[in-house]
């Protein structure tokens, strides 16, 4: 495996070892094309999953843009925060999140947050080592 592809798996996990996530039982999906597929989590209120938003291209493409901005150049530092004016590879990710939500008639965003302009104005972004778990 490449380099590029070994850091898309690091960043974003193995495309193929998503699991048939519509046959679980007790969850709500509405599959998308070949390989898309919206997952109500029923643990929290509100929250949906897009599985295979990012194509392999728009992954290393963000993950260049991430990185090509330093904003994780010590080992220390695993969280960025931008607040107002975002950088463009944000505002391109939220243009394509509009369009997608724009295709499917699904509650993921009300009427009222998914016509605002900017849709985001603020993003966290942060960075786990392989191996390392979310406590959140």
């Amino acid at each position: 495996m490449d380099e590029e592809a070994e850091n898309l798996r690091a960043a974003f996990g193995d495309s193929s070892d998503d699991e048939d996530i519509a046959d679980r039982p007790g969850k709500e999906t509405i599959g998308i094309g070949d390989s898309a597929v919206w997952e109500r989590v029923e643990e929290i209120n509100g929250l949906w999953l897009y599985r295979n938003f990012l194509s392999i291209a728009h992954q290393s493409d963000l993950l260049s843009a991430i990185l090509n901005e330093g904003w994780f150049v010590e080992e220390s530092i695993n969280q960025a925060m931008r607040f107002g004016d975002l950088p463009s590879w944000a505002t391109e990710l939220s243009d394509l999140i509009r369009e997608t939500l724009e295709s499917v008639d699904l509650p993921v965003l009300s009427a009222d947050l998914l016509w605002r302009e900017p849709l985001f104005d603020q993003l966290i972004v942060n960075l786990y080592q392989p191996g390392n778990l979310c406590t959140c």
